[in-house]
């Protein structure tokens, strides 16, 4: 495994090509490469054309130039694809210290590296510190000075289904952290982040099952315990699974004193064409929807009502 910057890895052919085949295989995204080739994609084109000039060199992939043998509208189609590629999981807020750390493997691991966004290409190799064979799975990480955030990872999904690679990575990340935590350079960095935790998602639920582990909550901003979070979340909000998991002592909305800044006519309302707030509509309006925003505010909470922009079907 051998960590990549974002911006140096996104100029690799085989990295987004491996993007694309998990992409199609387990999201079901068209593939760009064989599916079907709708109308004009000169717009895409055009944008390609207006990101590629504004990036740092060398860190956008020259799609006219690796793909030539490819016709035109293929080509559009691929650089529409390489678009979503580059802006999910290549530019990066996060800047690397470039005059700090060290890209050398020690026991299969790059614990030295600076803080920055990178991808850790997962490759089969003929030796434990080799980088010389294919990439079977590509983790993208922020390296942060008290922390390692996983972004994102893809893979083959053939090795996948034997390997289940998406652990791995995981499992993999967690003892770069170990690792580096122990040394003298980067013993700042002790937490492992999984990012978003959407209780009724499928997808999401694979998190639940690496320990000890903790969840945000969304109001006070104090780390709670899962499994208490997770109980929170199943009998005070059922339905839509997002409230307050922590009520500290000495809080705004401690022992159900209502917070005295809530107002529902503040609340936002997604109507289809425009955002309006629920203050704005006549009484008509507000004959109709108002049943549904006060089932609204009485599952979530009048605490985190408000961060919402609530959709009208």
């Amino acid at each position: 495994v051998h960590s990549v910057p974002s911006l140096q890895s996104s100029n690799d052919p085989e990295v987004f090509e491996l993007f694309c085949h998990y992409q199609t295989v387990v999201h079901r995204d068209s593939d760009p490469f064989f599916g079907e080739i709708g109308g004009p994609e000169t717009s895409h084109s055009d944008e390609y054309a207006r990101t590629k000039e504004m990036c740092p060199s060398p860190g956008f992939l020259d799609v006219d130039a690796v793909y030539c043998d490819l016709s035109e509208d293929r080509r559009n189609v691929i650089k529409k694809v390489y678009l979503k590629f580059y802006r999910f999981l290549c530019e990066t807020p996060v800047k690397q210290d470039k005059d700090k750390g060290s890209f050398e493997l020690t026991d299969g691991y790059d614990i030295h590296i600076p803080n920055g966004t990178f991808h850790q290409h997962y490759r089969l190799s003929t030796t434990k510190d080799g980088v010389d064979g294919p990439i079977i799975a590509v983790s993208v990480i922020d390296l942060l000075p008290q922390c390692l955030s996983s972004v994102y990872s893809f893979y083959d999904p053939i090795l996948s289904s034997r390997l289940e690679l998406g652990k791995y990575t995981a499992l993999r990340e967690i003892e770069f952290v170990s690792r580096r935590r122990a040394s003298k350079l980067y013993s700042r960095c002790r937490w492992y982040h999984l990012g978003f935790y959407v209780h009724n998602n499928p997808k999401m639920t694979y998190k639940s099952s690496f320990r000890p582990s903790q969840l945000l909550c969304p109001v006070y901003k104090q780390w709670v315990d899962f499994d208490a979070g997770r109980r929170r979340l199943e009998e005070e909000s059922p339905v839509r699974h997002c409230c307050a998991l922590d009520k500290p002592a000495g809080s705004p909305n401690a022992n159900n004193s209502k917070p005295s800044s809530f107002r529902v006519d503040d609340l936002l309302l997604d109507v289809g064409n425009c955002i309006v707030s629920v203050g704005l509509l006549n009484a008509e309006g507000r004959g109709i929807i108002d049943s549904a925003i006060q089932e609204f505010v009485a599952e979530v909470g009048e605490d985190i009502s408000h961060k919402f922009v609530v959709a009208l079907h």
